[in-house]
């Protein structure tokens, strides 16, 4: 899709250009009637419905047509502070209203949350953004399968709907986020909310080398070397090749050479997945990523230290301060991995 100016500066005020032109490509070829179901409370609506219909408005400039859900016992109140706007148009199951320039409202108040969204999802949309005004929770991930058990009263009922919806449809994406923050919850990797799990299969041993290499290709963006596995000692990968860990046994200690997660499975907190689990069989390591990396200041928050040589930044977790100069050497003097 070809983007105006005035559209382009806008997206570029959310977050980088690879980012959202990835989401945007991937949201215009979504094959269901709207690329998201939108479930705000009453307050962000009493809050900030303009910023709200601004927001929508600016999706379908894009060619995304979201669908709000206004459900329970304060649907018609909520549905108030929306229906004098042109933009919004109340609708009835399974009709979206109409094809153009307008955002279909479902008001339901003889539906509980879980009931309407099991109901919509996957015809109308396969993702889902609760918006409140108290925004998301402590955590950019909650992971269903097992529930945090320190939850506020106020975060229980959302995270159980979640939950149970993820439990009843496999595969939909549901995150919760304040109305200010929607775009960049829907554009940016890293997002600006809290994204809700059931959690990855992760597998380490033996892995499929032929899988390993395209993962590696699609994730760098370029065709990794003949020979790039042949060091790797320990693996850690996704069940289903979206994400990896390879590590090394070197003499200046374990070294992290590659740390892979597919464009397809971005923000979905894989890459968190992926980390615990090595970092849960491997307290001491060490990597490098080139100078300018996006992911470097992921990288500077998860390591105890890090130094700038070259066209490289190493990190380390749990090295001692003798080891040091070995692995920065190590780090600076090997050869690129990709062509």
């Amino acid at each position: 899709m070809l983007l105006n100016q005035t559209i382009r500066l806008f997206l570029d005020s959310i977050g980088r250009r690879e980012e959202y032109e990835f989401y945007l490509n991937k949201f215009q070829s979504a094959d269901t009637a709207c690329f998201a179901l939108l479930v705000p409370d009453f307050e962000s609506l009493d809050q900030g419905a303009e910023a709200f219909a601004f927001d929508l408005h600016f999706l379908l400039k894009l060619g995304l047509k979201p669908a709000v859900v206004l459900c329970g016992p304060d649907a018609e109140a909520k549905w108030d502070l929306l229906k004098d706007n042109p933009l919004f148009e109340k609708v009835i199951f399974p009709n979206i209203g109409k094809t153009g320039g307008c955002v279909p409202v479902f008001v339901e108040e003889n539906f509980k949350t879980l009931e309407s969204l099991e109901q919509k999802v996957p015809s109308i949309g396969k993702r889902v953004h609760f918006i409140r005004a108290a925004g998301g929770l402590s955590s950019e991930y909650v992971y269903v399968q097992k529930l945090p058990g320190d939850l506020k009263p106020e975060n229980r009922l959302l995270v159980e709907t979640a939950a149970a919806l993820l439990a009843a449809r496999p595969g939909t994406h549901i995150s919760v986020t304040s109305p200010i923050n929607l775009l960049q919850e829907i554009f940016t990797v890293k997002g600006a909310g809290t994204v809700f799990r059931r959690g990855s299969t992760i597998l380490s041993g033996e892995a499929d080398p032929a899988k390993l290499m395209a993962l590696l290709e699609e994730s760098f963006g370029k065709k990794p070397k003949e020979g790039v596995l042949a060091g790797v000692t320990q693996t850690y990968v996704e069940e289903n090749y979206r994400g990896a860990v390879l590590l090394e046994e070197q003499a200046a200690g374990l070294y992290l050479s590659k740390f892979a997660v597919g464009p397809e499975a971005r923000g979905e907190g894989l890459a968190q997945e992926l980390w615990d689990e090595v970092c849960k069989n491997h307290p001491a390591f060490f990597w490098r990523s080139r100078k300018g990396n996006s992911v470097n200041q992921w990288y500077d928050r998860h390591s105890d230290g890090h130094y700038t040589v070259g066209d490289w930044m190493v990190f380390w977790r749990a090295m001692s301060a003798e080891s040091l100069p070995g692995l920065i050497a190590f780090c600076e003097n090997r050869p690129p991995d990709f062509l």
